[in-house]
């Protein structure tokens, strides 16, 4: 029996917020203490935490936090993580490459920060029957993200809720699904009026019309999330010879390194500064290996005849 039959309750919502770890992760944990907090003013039963299989976090991984919110009290309270997603909400948008649908329940809805429309979203999605609704708000339109470690890792935040991008977003979750009243969002949040902005402007689609319309990636089933390979107990483990396909760390990066190979040189000073060794010689210029590209930055800082630029990560649907 899986978690969600075991613990299910029939008025609990789990929502999951997806954010990057250090640079978006108050805005992350924002988003769920804040739906936590309006719930609560509207006199419901609530839990709001982060994700601490994630922590230590590092820059740009991705990484949850969680709110559940009922309307009688919450009987699996001492579970730590959420195992069956009635809305996602995504902070970053390049973020909808990762397995961010998994675990979702029949009707859900899932929430994304971005400028993009809900139909251009769809095509990096999965053709998932159980989604719903995908929306769409241009959060950082309303205010820059809250960038500070206050709060981080169960310490007291001193900064408040829902000063950067969680109030537009949970604003927009509000709309979307009713779970929280925006009179609820505007009496716990730093920013009332982004929490209003997010529940005006955002744009909400039926995923299900968008799929049939053939946008989207073939649905294959959820996929259960990659781990590292075996290690021998004990001695010495060699060093790898091959890619290690159950280390991926393409869902870190934001921004792709794109190569102009006219302007390469092959001086190799991109591949002497990659930190990952993504990057190997080629008959007639460089190649990145984009499975485990992080999207540093180093390869377009360091290259001296400017043959790399950064280009958003969904610029590209393959």
């Amino acid at each position: 029996m899986n978690p969600h039959e075991l613990f299910f309750e029939p008025t609990l919502k789990q929502i999951t917020t997806w954010s990057r770890g250090v640079i978006l992760i108050k805005d992350g944990r924002d988003v769920s203490f804040l739906l936590g907090e309006a719930g609560r003013a509207d006199g419901k039963y609530v839990q709001a935490y982060e994700n601490y299989v994630d922590l230590p976090d590092r820059v740009n991984v991705p990484v949850t936090s969680f709110a559940r919110i009922a309307s009688e009290p919450i009987e699996s309270k001492f579970l730590y993580e959420n195992y069956a997603h009635d809305v996602v909400v995504v902070l970053e948008e390049s973020l909808v490459r990762s397995p961010i649908l998994n675990m979702i329940v029949g009707g859900a809805t899932l929430v994304v920060n971005t400028k993009r429309d809900p139909e251009e979203i769809a095509k990096f999605l999965p053709k998932h029957p159980h989604l719903k609704q995908i929306v769409c708000v241009d959060a950082s339109k309303e205010g820059r993200s809250a960038f500070t470690l206050s709060g981080q890792e169960g310490a007291t935040d001193a900064t408040g809720i829902g000063g950067g991008y969680a109030g537009p977003l949970a604003g927009a979750v509000a709309k979307a699904t009713g779970i929280v009243t925006l009179a609820g969002l505007k009496k716990v949040a730093k920013n009332p009026g982004a929490c209003e902005y997010g529940f005006n402007t955002c744009v909400i689609a039926d995923a299900q019309q968008i799929f049939k319309k053939g946008i989207g990636k073939e649905w294959k089933g959820d996929n259960p999330p990659q781990t590292v390979w075996e290690v021998p107990f004990a001695g010495t483990v060699k060093a790898p010879v091959d890619r290690n396909f159950g280390m991926v760390t393409n869902t870190w990066r934001i921004e792709r390194p794109v190569l102009q190979e006219e302007l390469c040189t092959q001086c190799q000073i991109c591949m002497l500064n990659c930190p990952d060794a993504c990057i190997k010689l080629t008959a007639s210029a460089v190649e990145v290996d984009y499975d485990f590209c992080k999207g540093c930055g180093l390869c377009t800082a360091t290259c001296p005849t400017n043959a790399f630029s950064d280009v958003p990560e969904l610029d590209f649907v393959s």
